[in-house]
Formats: C-alpha cells, structure tokens, sequence
C-alpha cells in the first residue's frame, strides 16, 4: 500500500498527520485483521496472532525468499521508445482479452 500527498494539498499537514497515525504499528496490525494486506510497518507482527500472521505476504519469513521488484525496469524504454510497463500493459490485453 502506498500514501502520497499531492503536490501542493491544502491539508498536507493533515494528511501528513494521518500517514503517520495510519502507519503506526498497532494501526497496521488491526488492518491487518481485516484484509489480507502484510503490514508494511514491520512491528505489527508483534501483535498480529501468528496463525493470522503466517498467512500475509510480508511475514519476516516470507520476505526472506521473496522476490524484490525492480521498479526501475518498467520505466525502461526500448529502442522502439516504448516502455516494458507498456509492453507488459499489451501483451496482457492481448493473452487476456483473446
């Protein structure tokens, strides 16, 4: 999950109060009860109960053997100026809408 304040929001301090509230350990523990969403605050597992726990993507021990996202390739661009984000985007059209 990410959060991002707009350029330029006239709440920002707000929103910025509101990131911090819902990024608190405790907070992202109790979502966590409710939709299968790993908390990004890492310190929720603390409180999360382990049979809950073992079930999200970023328990500890997944993230061991996970697999990190090169965020940087799917802006790359090809020689046909077309990024491999736009590529993916097509060739999923295509195998999907067939």
């Amino acid at each position: 999950m990410y959060w991002a304040i707009p350029r330029g929001s006239p709440n920002a301090r707000n929103a910025q109060r509101f990131i911090e509230f819902a990024t608190r350990a405790e907070r992202q523990a109790a979502f966590a009860q409710l939709i299968a969403f790993g908390p990004s605050n890492i310190n929720a597992y603390r409180t999360i109960p382990e049979d809950r726990s073992r079930r999200l993507s970023s328990h500890p021990d997944h993230l061991a053997s996970g697999v990190l996202m090169n965020k940087l390739w799917y802006i790359e661009a090809g020689s046909d100026g077309r990024t491999n984000a736009e590529r993916l985007r097509d060739r999923w059209n295509d195998w999907i809408l067939r």
